[in-house]
């Protein structure tokens, strides 16, 4: 079964200088892609002091923009204040069956979770999970760990998995960590995909794992359309998802 993803860190809804409320591009820029699933981080759920300064603002984010288009969405939070939060959020065409989110926050000042999706399409259940990881490698390294025990006590074995977000891998080191996956731009073209910063793409944050899923297509989507959307770009792909 063929399946195109998105992954995306939208920052909150703001240009990469954070001058200006993108939000309503990024919803025009994500629906012309047309694919199946969108995994968001910095997606955020409310802002009730933005929502009263910036009459552009739009609270639920993740309900804006699955709109008509991604019947279902889930969204979990991971940093929460006193007014406002924000978190993860995972769009679908195809009905989200369940969906949890799991606590992987390694210290006080980066509040991180793994937002975890069943996905039920017509050959079978998809596991679909959405991270953004912590900026040091210390600490990612502790999540790696907890995402692998996540899933593997999670998933059913055969089910195809995909694991995408924003991994903050400066060193690139996941790919030690996480066992059973196998990133899908590196399986395809040798090299991860660069999409940090937007405007000139060249650190590799952002990435799809995946497991029990041949990429057929990667790529980060740039250009002028894209860079003054967020201070990250997106990474699309079509992949053969197959169930055993």
């Amino acid at each position: 079964m063929q399946l195109k993803i998105l992954t995306y860190n939208i920052h909150k809804g703001f240009n990469w200088r954070n001058s200006q409320v993108t939000i309503k591009k990024i919803k025009k820029a994500i629906e012309q892609t047309e694919v199946d699933l969108v995994f968001l981080q910095e997606i955020v759920g409310e802002n009730k002091v933005l929502s009263k300064e910036n009459e552009d603002w739009i609270d639920a984010q993740h309900e804006y923009l699955a709109d008509s288009l991604w019947h279902d969405y889930a969204y979990a939070k991971n940093a929460v204040y006193d007014h406002r939060h924000h978190g993860n959020a995972i769009l679908s065409r195809y009905p989200i069956k369940s969906w949890d989110q799991f606590d992987i926050s390694t210290n006080k000042r980066e509040q991180r979770g793994i937002l975890a999706c069943d996905i039920e399409t017509p050959k079978g259940i998809l596991h679909a999970f959405c991270v953004h990881l912590d900026l040091f490698h210390k600490g990612r390294t502790i999540q790696y760990k907890r995402i692998n025990d996540f899933i593997s006590k999670r998933c059913a074995p055969g089910d195809p998995k995909i694991l995408a977000g924003d991994f903050n891998d400066w060193n690139q080191a996941a790919s030690t960590f996480l066992k059973s996956f196998n990133e899908a731009s590196k399986t395809l073209h040798g090299k991860y995909q660069n999409t940090f910063p937007a405007r000139y793409p060249l650190l590799k944050l952002d990435r799809i794992y995946v497991d029990g899923v041949h990429p057929i297509q990667v790529e980060t989507l740039k250009g002028h359309k894209w860079r003054n959307l967020s201070d990250h770009s997106p990474i699309y792909m079509i992949g053969e998802a197959n169930w055993r």
